[in-house]
């Protein structure tokens, strides 16, 4: 059925994020909401659904400053507090059409997140887009069994020291969760299988039980002068599939590592390369700065570019 004049509508775009090629990196939705009235959550995960991309972000209207504005992040299931690819998927688009904020070498912008303000920056020149990330870092006190890693992952016996080893918990803010998992080596991390039984066994600290899911990881290379590391990654979650980029996950993990080396002040640079075996490559930059006790992250920054790939209406 065509819609008719009298249907409610509301302008969407699809981006693909951290990368600069289409068909590349990670898909996401953004709904502009509109200007009278407002969408109810049910009404959210509908569309959301509707989209069936790993996030959809619903953008509030322009409010007296220019510059910020409100989102609200939706799986196809739940509602997040935060995650990467939205927030510099968001960052870009919003720089499109960013008259009101300057030109210039940069363009400022504030997100209003459930897990905080995001302030960001995007480089005109290069299209790269930063955004210092709300964090709350939690390395939880139980660590997850080698075994329910090796129930999805069959193929990684021969990695780590064998069924009484484990893997950490990290929590990047409060309801955002990874396992992060390092493999021996990117050959290890291809023959990765997707799907598998859901995670088991996981004992998060109290009160902050939250959306948990595993993060493979090799290092590639590092350079102890710079404080830059090279990663290769996948996130596959039991159950639902690849992610082809996940800003979360690859902040969470970067400051799991800047952590692990532990120099007080000091700020660790990290190039991720994700999606690399599902074809839709992704390049996710991140800088962490620890504390002047070297034993917590002072900031985080995430990094990546992205492009238009579709644009219509959504007919309520």
């Amino acid at each position: 059925m065509a819609p008719s004049p009298a249907d409610a509508s509301l302008r969407y775009v699809i981006v693909d994020v951290f990368t600069r090629e289409r068909f590349k990196g990670n898909q996401l939705a953004i709904v502009e909401m509109p200007l009278e009235g407002s969408l109810d959550n049910e009404s959210k995960q509908r569309i959301a659904r509707e989209f069936n991309l790993s996030e959809t972000v619903f953008l509030h209207p322009q409010t007296s400053e220019a510059s910020q504005r409100a989102i609200d992040i939706f799986t196809t299931t739940q509602e997040l507090p935060f995650a990467g690819h939205p927030t510099i998927g968001t960052l870009v688009y919003l720089s499109w059409g960013a008259d009101s904020v300057g030109q210039g070498a940069t363009q400022s912008f504030t997100l209003q997140t459930k897990a905080g303000l995001i302030n960001a920056e995007l480089h005109v020149p290069t299209g790269v887009a930063e955004a210092s990330i709300p964090h709350n870092v939690r390395i939880h006190r139980k660590p997850v069994p080698w075994q329910s890693i090796l129930n999805g992952q069959p193929s990684l016996k021969s990695v780590g020291d064998g069924p009484s080893s484990s893997c950490p918990l990290v929590s990047i803010v409060k309801g955002m969760t990874f396992v992060l998992v390092n493999v021996l080596s990117v050959e290890e991390l291809a023959a990765l299988s997707v799907g598998g039984p859901r995670l088991d066994l996981i004992d998060w600290d109290q009160g902050w039980e939250s959306f948990t899911a595993p993060y493979f990881y090799a290092i590639v290379s590092e350079n102890r002068e710079t404080r830059h590391i090279s990663v290769r990654v996948r996130m596959i979650e039991p159950g639902c599939g690849e992610d082809p980029a996940t800003g979360s996950a690859a902040s969470a993990l970067s400051a799991y590592l800047a952590l692990q080396r532990g120099t007080a002040g000091s700020t660790y640079s990290f190039s991720i390369g994700q999606g690399i075996e599902m074809g839709r490559h992704s390049e996710i930059g991140v800088k962490v700065t620890l504390n002047n006790r070297g034993d917590g992250v002072s900031d985080v920054v995430l990094s990546g570019s992205g492009v238009l790939v579709s644009e219509g209406r959504l007919y309520l």
